[in-house]
């Protein structure tokens, strides 16, 4: 295999499809997976999904290859528009937000704002993550649902 492939959205699919899994536990697994996928808790990702697909009744692969929405391409495009995005709904809200300038980001920078930077962008995420797992949940049923239905009628 080679690792351009590994990192293509058709593997994953793939992958996927040959669940032997319900429909509807792979599509709450993946969704699941999407959702924590969005959370800035790199590093922990697939054991969060994989843990609460156990107690959900989730398929735990079908959760482990959500949570790759981010990966090593777009790990910080997601985790900086889940900050923007959580500072905007915390303004909305009425809370005071430090606005972190990106353009002269730092590690130092980093510790030094930690619970300012961390609070929107975990809020960002969960927002996010809730929206396009509720989409991935959704889009996934319906196109196995699809692919289902095409093999049935072939088959008939």
């Amino acid at each position: 295999m080679k690792l351009k492939e590994l990192f293509s959205f058709r593997f994953y699919i793939k992958k996927l499809l040959e669940l032997k899994d319900r429909p509807e536990e792979t599509a709450r697994g993946l969704a699941l997976g999407v959702f924590i996928g969005f959370l800035p808790v790199n590093g922990f990702q697939v054991l969060i999904a994989i843990t609460i697909a156990a107690f959900a009744k989730a398929s735990k692969i079908a959760a482990a290859i959500g949570t790759h929405v981010t990966n090593p391409w777009t790990t910080v495009p997601v985790l900086i528009i889940d900050y923007y995005v959580g500072c905007r709904i915390l303004r909305i809200l009425g809370y005071q937000v430090m606005r972190v300038s990106f353009s002269t980001f730092s590690i130092s920078r980093l510790f030094s704002t930690g619970l300012a930077l961390l609070a929107p962008t975990f809020v960002g995420g969960a927002f996010l993550g809730l929206i396009f797992s509720i989409l991935s949940y959704f889009g996934f049923k319906k196109f196995v649902e699809n692919i289902k239905e095409k093999q049935n009628a072939e088959t008939a």
